[in-house]
């Protein structure tokens, strides 16, 4: 099977599914990952397991788009009005669910390594799915706005609870504190990335403020957002951070900004069809034949840290009612950002590694189908979004 194939099958799949979908009144995104899943390795095998690694840079190019695109929320006067509430709901909800997945999973486990690594990759949350969502309904309004910026700042303070992670595991288990991989990588991926993406941003404003034509609009941020996303792969930065940094850029200093986020939306489609559908095929049904009470203890444990934190954090900020009652349900997507790690620490601590992959897997397949669901539901329950 060709590559040209391949990429024809999964697009008539995702499309098929999400007007099935659609059919439902469930999200275009739940039917892109449930076509995935179909055709891929767990179900009827059309495509072949070689291709799903061989395209994965689809899957790279695609979080660049969804990065930028999350950049564009932003500006500065939309930041000024939530900065304070959004950060401090964003380490509430990624602190609290923390500690409530290690609470309840040590107390069944006893395992103080495995939990430790587990409960901060918890804290992890999937923007692409949930962004999607948001778009699709062309939701906005004070949750749509409180959950895009959480969501974009919460994979920042995941990978630095992460990191912390390792270095409590290195100092219980060897007696040695690592201090550049605790602290120093960590700091340098996240200035790396912002620092890179800022410049790109730069250029693009600069270009795009003298090329008004739909052509240019389109391919300079197009080749630009691409040249970050593969700096920052060839630099060990965040591409999340990268591509958000230039959409940040964008958001704040061009002129015509709507036109370009504009444009290049229109571009960006299929190649969201098609890594969402890839994700789908990812999903693997027999990890759950390995979830375990253990991964179920994750998941409602996962879920209660994600609503009981933002509730908390929503009050003590004073946030709205909607804010306060449904942030959480939106922030419990989970896919690239836990998966990486998941596989740093089982390359890391190859005797608890299979175990943590397949747990963080499983989760992971049940968060990316419930997920959008719920993120449309309390869009449209707060009237910020509605049924086409």
């Amino acid at each position: 099977m060709n590559t040209l194939l391949v990429l024809s099958i999964v697009t008539l799949a995702g499309i098929i599914t999400a007007k099935v979908a659609r059919s439902f009144k469930l999200p275009s995104v739940t039917g892109y990952l449930l076509a995935g899943l179909i055709i891929g390795p767990s179900i009827l095998e059309i495509i072949p397991h070689n291709f799903i690694t061989e395209l994965g840079y689809l899957s790279e190019i695609a979080l660049g788009f969804i990065a930028f695109h999350i950049g564009e929320s932003f500006e500065i006067k939309r930041i000024k009005k939530l900065a304070k509430n959004v950060i401090a709901i964003t380490l509430y909800q990624s602190i609290i669910t923390v500690i409530i997945v290690f609470a309840v999973i040590y107390l069944f486990t006893k395992d103080f390594t495995f939990c430790i690594i587990i409960s901060a990759i918890s804290a992890a949350t999937a923007p692409a799915a949930t962004l999607m969502v948001i778009k699709e309904y062309h939701s906005k309004g004070s949750l749509t706005d409180t959950l895009i910026s959480v969501v974009a700042l919460d994979d920042v303070v995941c990978i630095l609870l992460f990191s912390f992670a390792l270095t409590i595991v290195e100092v219980y288990l060897l007696g040695a504190l690592n201090f550049v991989t605790a602290i120093v990588y960590p700091v340098l991926e996240i200035l790396g990335a912002v620092i890179l993406g800022s410049i790109l941003g730069v250029i693009i404003v600069y270009a795009s403020n003298r090329r008004t034509s739909n052509d240019m609009l389109l391919l300079i941020p197009v080749c630009l957002i691409t040249l970050g996303i593969g700096l920052a792969q060839q630099f060990g930065l965040s591409t999340l951070l990268t591509c958000v940094s230039i959409g940040a850029v964008v958001a704040n200093m061009s002129q015509i900004r709507h036109k370009i986020f504009d444009t290049v939306e229109s571009f960006a489609v299929p190649i969201y069809l098609i890594f969402f559908t890839f994700s789908g095929m990812h999903l693997d049904l027999s990890v759950m034949k390995e979830l375990g009470i253990v991964g179920i203890i994750y998941i409602v444990a996962r879920a209660a840290g994600k609503i009981i934190g933002s509730y908390i954090g929503g009050t003590v900020t004073k946030a709205n009612y909607k804010v306060k009652k449904y942030l959480g349900l939106g922030l419990l997507p989970q896919a690239g950002v836990a998966i990486g790690l998941a596989v740093i620490a089982a390359d890391m601590f190859p005797d608890m590694g299979s175990e943590i992959r397949n747990l963080i897997m499983a989760a992971v397949l049940f968060y990316e189908i419930i997920g959008p669901v719920l993120t449309k539901y309390i869009l449209i329950k707060c009237n910020e979004a509605h049924e086409n």
